[in-house]
């Protein structure tokens, strides 16, 4: 890494000089917090108990629709998910806005292996999969033309109905970001607690030397704000709709 960065011993030396002191090569040692309460919520807890408390969490404070289901019924309940948003929305039809029926799929290998797109396909007429070997322009377009974006989650957060989404070539921002309803596919077995075992995730990859991804989402339900006067207001700068799928046996 030291080889890929411009006179970084040169910098770090400069800066050990100005501090009146010898560079330090040996690293930093981490002080141990007095208190670890962060890890202690809902530390106990199952991965169905959590499936329960983010369920919970996503209907009742985020106003997001959130269900459960195993692989096997996935495809029929994506299938409604997708044909309720295409159907609905009748203003939006009124004010002539195009985005009535197309559908965009992250290209994300996990999916490829649950053959959404292919199902998705047999069912609707407008499906497009984001494909890194196409122009960014083109696959951000299509973002911005559909009506659903459908995304699989890296986590989840009991705590707080919170999606983690790393960036990848073939994940795309867009899809889960452009399209008026967002719909993501949670395994169970990701589930967890809270932002602390998020980031300490991430931390134990950057340790390993691991590539860190260029951009992590945290969403949390459909866009809303209450910046003015405290009135909720859903849709003000993203998607107007968001749905949770929990599969319970991956």
């Amino acid at each position: 890494m030291a080889a890929l960065i411009h006179n970084r011993d040169s910098f770090l030396d400069g800066l050990a000089a100005k501090l009146g002191r010898e560079r330090n090569t040996q690293g930093v040692e981490r002080t141990p917090l007095p208190h670890n309460c962060h890890h202690d919520v809902m530390a106990d807890y199952s991965q169905a108990e959590l499936a329960d408390e983010l369920l919970q969490y996503a209907q009742e404070k985020l106003g997001a629709l959130a269900i459960q289901c195993s692989q096997s019924e996935l495809t029929e309940n994506l299938a409604a998910l997708c044909d309720s948003y295409i159907g609905s929305d009748q203003d939006d039809k009124n004010t002539n806005d195009s985005r009535t029926e197309k559908i965009v799929v992250s290209g994300d290998q996990r999916l490829a292996q649950l053959n959404i797109s292919n199902e998705l396909k047999l069912r609707f007429n407008d499906v497009y999969v984001w494909d890194k070997d196409q122009a960014s322009k083109e696959n951000v377009y299509q973002a911005e033309q559909a009506r659903v974006g459908i995304v699989f989650v890296e986590q989840a957060l009991a705590e707080s109905g919170t999606m983690v989404l790393h960036s990848n070539a073939s994940f795309g921002r867009s899809v889960s970001l452009l399209p008026q309803a967002s719909i993501f596919i949670i395994p169970q077995s990701q589930i967890v607690p809270r932002l602390t075992q998020a980031t300490r995730r991430l931390h134990d990859l950057a340790r390993a030397g691991e590539r860190i991804p260029s951009c992590i989402n945290f969403i949390s339900g459909p866009s809303s704000t209450a910046d003015i006067e405290l009135i909720k207001v859903v849709g003000v700068h993203g998607p107007m709709h968001a749905a949770y799928i929990i599969v319970d046996d991956m």
